[in-house]
């Protein structure tokens, strides 16, 4: 009996061991895999800190770049801007009416203002008595105006310097009774150029008066017709980029006045303003070569 409770005992024995010994390799193995784990989750972890950290220094960059191209880079183009020289000249074409004043005045002075221009009138003593509210109308609206003289003819005007003086002095006097103010501005007929000899124009300026000319002729006084545009046009062309001033002879027609939108549409359209000839302007005479 004892011998066979003995060999139930070592076989219990021999079991407790064996299982003692499967549970501390379990134990053992468990160890090792949650180290391996633990260790590739670390590496993992390391891995990814590197990319993030490799990511954020990529974005670093590209965010340096795009704030680099936000530098206020066109500080030195606003610098070169600055150093642009002006225009040599202004863009003004000066324009002027002979003859008047007119029955076509008032029309003339309503597209005028259409067209944001202004003009100087240069008239004759016997048409502002004929129509002196147009001669008003100019005063009041800020147009200007001229002597022309009396008779417009070269027989009576230019027998002697001292006649010239006479008929600019006359239509002085008139231009007075009219709107009560005097000017210096006269543009004597036909120009300054046969009849103003140097004594003649010696003679007017002695008197206070300022003897202007023009650089463009419409001709409107030849061609009586809308021909009249394209040839000033022509000339204005011509002149636009030297160092002459643009000053336009037109006269108070019928034929002028019909047509003068184009002209000055066609002026307007080329950035120039047109504006009066002013009293303290130095006036331009016709170059004797």
């Amino acid at each position: 009996m004892r011998g066979q409770r003995r060999k139930k005992a070592g076989k219990r024995e021999a079991i407790i061991v064996l299982l003692l010994s499967i549970v501390g390799i379990a134990i053992i193995y468990g160890s090792w895999h949650v180290n391996k784990i633990t260790a590739i989750e670390k590496k993992k972890e390391k891995s990814e800190s590197k990319n993030d950290s490799s990511s954020d220094s990529v974005a670093k960059k590209e965010k340096k770049a795009h704030d680099h191209d936000k530098k206020p880079a066109n500080v030195d183009h606003r610098i070169k801007a600055s150093k642009k020289p002006l225009p040599a000249t202004k863009k003004v074409v000066y324009l002027s009416f002979d003859d008047g004043p007119s029955p076509y005045s008032n029309q003339i002075m309503d597209t005028l203002k259409k067209y944001n221009a202004s003009a100087t009138f240069f008239m004759l003593s016997p048409n502002i008595l004929s129509h002196k509210e147009a001669v008003k109308r100019m005063d009041k609206e800020g147009f200007n105006y001229g002597l022309h003289g009396v008779s417009h003819d070269a027989k009576l005007i230019y027998r002697t310097k001292d006649t010239v003086v006479k008929e600019m002095d006359q239509d002085n006097d008139t231009l007075y009774k009219v709107t009560g103010k005097k000017t210096n501005m006269i543009r004597t007929p036909y120009g300054s150029a046969p009849y103003m000899k140097p004594p003649y124009q010696k003679a007017v300026k002695d008197h206070g008066y300022h003897l202007w000319d023009w650089t463009i002729d419409s001709r409107d006084w030849a061609f009586r017709s809308p021909a009249y545009v394209p040839y000033t046009i022509n000339q204005f062309n011509a002149l636009k980029n030297t160092h002459e001033p643009l000053i336009i002879l037109m006269h108070e027609k019928k034929t002028t006045l019909d047509s003068l939108p184009r002209l000055l549409a066609y002026i307007q359209s080329q950035g120039y303003k047109m504006k009066r000839l002013e009293m303290n302007m130095k006036p331009y005479k016709f170059k004797v070569h």
